[in-house]
């Protein structure tokens, strides 16, 4: 299987070890009118989005399972997300729709979870708005495509 880190930080700033050296690169939500506009993390939050189902339109998928789903935070209320949130349950087929929205509401640290497709396809996601895909093929067009947004891809195994 092929897996990639894709990631807004540029590979250029890390050491050796893999370590990310530029303290003042924003790391989530959070950090929303401090570190970072409104404007740049919404556009940042869609590429994000789109590089997954990047890869799940090249790999020929509509669906995936949800693997994986925790709660973590009381920003379900104010994300307006909590009847989204009551119809999703581990091993629930889930739509493209429901794979953007359950992304944006990880990536927001609301929920944490895991997405895949049998063998052929996964999506796990790391603290600090690192997100990993693993594809049975290599997909160079969804790769392209997700690059030209100034996303980094790097061929990394997923920690999840």
């Amino acid at each position: 299987m092929f897996s990639w880190r894709i990631t807004k930080y540029n590979p250029e700033n890390r050491d050796e070890g893999g370590s990310y050296l530029d303290d003042k690169e924003w790391t989530c939500f959070s950090e929303v009118g401090t570190k970072v506009s409104e404007e740049e993390y919404l556009r940042t939050e869609t590429d994000y989005i789109n590089a997954i189902t990047s890869f799940m339109e090249e790999m020929g998928l509509n669906k995936v399972y949800l693997n994986d789903l925790e709660i973590w935070s009381d920003e379900v209320v104010s994300q307006n997300s909590a009847s989204f949130l009551q119809k999703m349950w581990t091993g629930k087929v889930v739509t493209l729709q429901e794979i953007r929205e359950l992304a944006k509401l990880t990536l927001r640290n609301v929920i944490w979870c895991k997405l895949s497709y049998k063998k052929e396809f996964f999506v796990h996601f790391g603290y600090d708005y690192y997100m990993y895909i693993g594809a049975m093929k290599d997909c160079p067009s969804a790769r392209k495509k997700i690059q030209a947004t100034g996303l980094y891809v790097e061929n990394v195994n997923s920690p999840y």
